[in-house]
């Protein structure tokens, strides 16, 4: 197997690089501006793949996987700027896989648990489709689209991606810093995640690929948690008193709307793959030990 991993800077991509790369897969990842040496610059907005990977990269004895992480996941940007962001999450996401498609590369596509609403929450793959903001109406979109013209194409909806590494750019790292900073950790009220290490995510999608997997999975943890609890969790494990504070969604002034109930059921995806999900306390143990270098 060989990776393409578009949008390889960003948090989840830059994971599922380095770990295809550690089992000794040969991966390309892209960057959509050069900062990195190690990445292929490539702009949604302005690049065609076949433009700046060369081609003998998709000429593989085995099957070539392309990896799509790249988007704009700014969910009220995507309501404030509605033409760019549909053009980069929607029309160009769609441009790239058919011109992967064409090279006989197979799509793995990252879709979001804001396909649904958070109303009812523990969705399953079967569930309708009924997001309620842009940023889930773009995932939805690509998924329909792949449906139509790529069924074999593997798509992965996650919920809320967190890592180990406090220098990185995601949730529980934030909570370090408001911690270390003591300030108050502001969540959401209501808000039901399903909370799914990252490392997790790059072991699952080469699952699916060993596997051959098709159609969409519930790339997810099973264990949920209100966000505030998860919140104090995490500050017990490091020893720290919590200093956790709710509310309504209402009063952090949102652009666009939010699912609250978020979380999805990954038992199909276990059941297909025989993926073992690393628990959050396993998680809460692996960061402090980074903390403590």
């Amino acid at each position: 197997m060989r990776f393409l991993i578009i949008g390889a800077s960003g948090f989840i991509g830059r994971n599922v690089l380095a770990y295809v790369r550690a089992l000794g897969f040969e991966a390309l990842g892209t960057q959509s501006r050069p900062r990195q040496a190690d990445l292929v610059t490539f702009n949604l907005l302005q690049h065609r793949i076949g433009e700046v990977v060369d081609s003998s990269f998709f000429q593989h004895s085995g099957q070539v996987f392309v990896v799509v992480s790249a988007v704009i996941s700014d969910m009220d940007l995507c309501l404030t700027d509605r033409e760019m962001s549909h053009r980069v999450n929607v029309e160009k996401t769609i441009q790239l896989i058919q011109d992967c498609c064409a090279l006989g590369v197979k799509p793995i596509f990252l879709s979001s648990c804001f396909v649904f609403d958070g109303v009812i929450g523990y969705y399953t793959e079967d569930h309708p489709l009924a997001p309620v903001n842009e940023y889930g109406r773009h995932k939805a979109e690509v998924e329909a689209f792949l449906q139509e013209y790529a069924p074999d194409a593997f798509v992965a909806r996650l919920d809320k991606i967190v890592g180990d590494d406090p220098t990185d750019s995601q949730l529980f790292a934030h909570w370090y810093k408001c911690i270390c900073e003591n300030r108050p950790i502001l969540c959401i009220q209501g808000s039901l995640l399903s909370p799914t290490y990252v490392k997790d995510v790059a072991h699952g999608i080469v699952l699916a690929c060993e596997k051959d997997l098709k159609g969409v999975y519930h790339v997810s943890n099973s264990e949920f948690f209100y966000r505030d609890e998860l919140a104090r969790q995490f500050c017990n494990s490091l020893g720290k008193t919590p200093n956790v504070t709710s509310k309504p969604v209402e009063s952090f002034g949102f652009a666009d709307k939010r699912a609250l109930k978020s979380y999805l059921d990954g038992a199909r995806f276990c059941r297909a793959t025989g993926m073992r999900f690393t628990s959050m306390r396993e998680v809460f143990q692996s960061f402090q030990k980074n903390v403590e270098g």
